[in-house]
């Protein structure tokens, strides 16, 4: 067992970062001295209810912080020249990869690699079948903490979560505004919740805006939320509406499962790896295209989605149970990441 675990995060106001402070923290129960190393101090208030002193500052020269550590593991693909140091100074490197990091000019890196954490089964088949990387990956669900409660005001109401701040644009606004003005139509008891980022335009703004004009209170916008309020609003909600065409890692289905909250999602990789169809989440069947690397992404009709949806919620007592499943199954999920942890550190 190492004397010391490195992680190195580069985004300190990502999911990712939040998932690297509950890897430090598992180390720490394993008994691993562990610290971490990120762009500049994650303030208290972007850290939630973690101890912001497990960031480093980036002034800090990386050298003379790695070589107290042993191990190391990247959250992102790293400058080439931090792997050639750790290499040199004896030091195990080990990076956190997703489809985000199979790009062609990752590929040198990410082999020199000495491990390979993989949150996801697909991933690992295309390290193998077009990277021709085995032997050295360890598949690990990487978990995403719940801070604070899960509680939810029901009141015979429910909640419907839209949590657009990581998606394209371009490529879900139609479907998104016609699942939105469908919802609000149809349930009279229904509140819907959306939360964009700064991709989406001002004149995506006004049309959401605008329901807010036609529905009142029933449609609320959440504009720019900072990290500790993206995942409590999953807190808020009944269900998560995650109509994402493709995606990289995930991170709204894990965060929406660990406050207890189950999800509505396109049947894709990696969706369909951590989701359970029925149980946490509704996995709406549809076609499906591969990039060039390997990548699916969602060739379906919109009207496939949005018949799911209501469906789903106008069976409200399929909807409790989901939730009820969602958060029984969060202490499974809890020992599925110690157990990961331990077979690595070990």
């Amino acid at each position: 067992m190492p004397d010391r675990l490195g992680i190195v995060t580069r985004y300190l106001q990502s999911e990712v970062t939040y998932a690297a402070i509950h890897a430090a923290e598992t180390a720490k129960d394993h008994g691993v001295p562990t610290s971490m190393l990120g762009r500049s101090v994650c303030r208290r208030e972007a850290c939630g209810s973690w101890d912001s002193r497990v960031i480093s500052e980036r002034g800090q020269p990386f050298r003379r912080w790695a070589v107290r550590c042993d191990r190391i593991i990247w959250t992102a693909v790293p400058p080439r020249h931090e792997v050639i140091f750790a290499k040199d100074m004896g030091i195990e490197a080990g990076l956190l990869v997703n489809w985000e990091e199979l790009l062609p000019e990752h590929q040198g890196v990410v082999s020199s690699m000495d491990k390979l954490i993989l949150p996801y089964r697909c991933v690992s088949h295309v390290l193998s079948r077009k990277w021709r990387v085995k032997g050295r990956n360890i598949l690990m669900p990487w978990d995403v903490p719940a801070p604070i409660c899960t509680d939810k005001e029901r009141k015979n109401k429910c909640c419907v979560y839209f949590p657009l701040y990581d998606t394209q644009p371009q490529r879900t606004d139609q479907l998104v505004f016609s699942l939105m003005q469908q919802t609000l139509e149809n349930f009279k008891d229904t509140t819907v919740l959306v939360a964009c980022g700064r991709r989406w335009s001002i004149s995506s703004r006004r049309m959401i805006r605008g329901l807010r004009k036609m529905y009142g209170d029933r449609a609320v916008l959440v504009v720019r939320p900072n990290m500790l309020e993206r995942i409590l609003l999953f807190a808020r909600a009944n269900l998560t509406v995650w109509p994402a065409r493709y995606e990289s890692f995930g991170h709204v289905g894990l965060n929406s499962l660990c406050m207890g909250t189950p999800v509505i999602a396109w049947d894709i990789r990696p969706h369909n790896e951590y989701l359970q169809a029925w149980k946490n989440s509704v996995l709406v069947p549809c076609r499906t295209t591969e990039n060039w690397l390997g990548v699916p992404e969602v060739s379906e009709k919109h009207a496939v989605f949005e018949e799911c949806l209501l469906s789903l919620l106008r069976d409200r007592e399929l909807l409790a149970k989901m939730e009820a499943h969602t958060h029984t199954g969060l202490d499974n999920r809890r020992k599925q990441h110690r157990a990961g942890w331990a077979e690595y550190l070990k």
